[in-house]
């Protein structure tokens, strides 16, 4: 005769590996209900998988996106204030050198003196930065781009040093113009040096500013997949450099000291250099206005792209929490059943069949 039976330790074994599948699959339960999330997406999803996936790809994007538009913000806003500080200085400067225009002033050496510390602030706002890199250095952020009015340790001429040269190589040796004819030497003279490029290491570019040159790449952000923008200012762009030329003229020589005849053209050429540097920057400083309303624009637009995306990826991931408690309610129930049978038959001996 054949019995079909099943021995209690294979029973036994049998059990333990249900108890062990159920007790795994009520840790992956918990972990569901911890975490809101279904603890293996794919399979819960099937199909929708790829979706969820180009989802959570915009999403990941759009998050990266906000944040570089974050740190652009912070970059704009500080360069803003930066300028702010740079016209505050200019029209300071302004107004004192427009009072004694037409004949020399017994406070020009005031004027030498406001002009020089209004210069070192503005070269000190030129060298502002934010988090990791300059501002007005264009491309080159790792170093600062302006040299300091009186001079560095990197063995060349300090800038207000080479704008003196320049004006004595122009009048013939004198510190400062005796003429008109000697003042329209010594203008034109600090044209050449504070305009074009030039491969002298004396020029603007390299004697004054030493970060990006005008030849290289501007600076630029993408604000989105479709939008790049070029954006803020250089401190070798047109308008600094009329500015920083007249505050250097104004800071080089005691102006109180020209002759009536050479004072007049001098102190005319350095206002127009520093009234025209003080409008660019202001132009400068409203396209940086308009700038950061597009950043805004787009922070805006992202942030809500941001919460739409993941309420969509929510929807899809999440657990429901009342089924996956009553999964949790259902799983005990099973795993009590199962630990009770192989109490059973562990208790079980030959003695019950005797």
């Amino acid at each position: 005769m054949l019995y079909n039976a099943v021995s209690t330790l294979g029973l036994s074994k049998r059990l333990q590996t249900a108890n062990t599948e159920l007790q795994l699959e009520r840790l992956r339960n918990n972990d569901e209900i911890a975490s809101g999330k279904h603890f293996d997406v794919a399979k819960a999803l099937g199909a929708r998988t790829g979706q969820a996936i180009a989802l959570r790809n915009l999403y990941d994007e759009t998050d990266q996106t906000l944040k570089s538009t974050a740190l652009l913000q912070g970059r704009l806003g500080t360069m803003d204030s930066a300028l702010t500080n740079i016209l505050s200085a200019g029209q300071d400067v302004l107004a004192a050198a427009s009072v004694g225009l037409g004949q020399p002033s017994p406070t020009g050496s005031s004027l030498q003196v406001r002009a020089r510390a209004m210069l070192e602030q503005v070269v000190g706002m030129l060298n502002a930065s934010s988090g990791n890199g300059y501002l007005f250095g264009g491309v080159e952020v790792k170093a600062a781009p302006m040299r300091a009015v009186q001079g560095d340790d990197s063995g060349l001429p300090s800038p207000i040093q080479i704008v003196q040269d320049t004006i004595a190589a122009a009048t013939g040796g004198t510190s400062s113009p005796q003429t008109p004819t000697e003042t329209a030497a010594a203008v034109a003279a600090l044209d050449d040096l504070f305009a074009a490029p030039s491969a002298s290491p004396l020029s603007f570019e390299g004697g004054f500013y030493q970060g990006a040159p005008t030849t290289a790449p501007r600076l630029s952000a993408r604000l989105d997949r479709t939008t790049e923008i070029p954006y803020g200012i250089q401190g070798n762009d047109p308008a600094v450099r009329d500015l920083l030329q007249g505050l250097y003229m104004l800071a080089s020589i005691d102006t109180s000291q020209l002759p009536l005849d050479a004072y007049k053209p001098y102190m005319e050429a350095a206002v127009a250099k520093v009234s025209g540097g003080i409008e660019g920057v202001r132009d400068a400083t409203a396209q940086l206005g308009i700038h950061r309303a597009q950043l805004d624009d787009i922070a805006a637009m992202n942030t809500t792209q941001l919460r739409v995306l993941n309420d969509q990826l929510d929807a899809m991931e999440s657990v429901d929490p009342a089924e996956a408690s009553l999964r949790m309610n259902q799983l005990e129930v099973q795993i009590e059943a199962t630990a009770a049978a192989t109490a059973r038959i562990a208790r079980m001996s030959l003695t019950n069949y005797l």
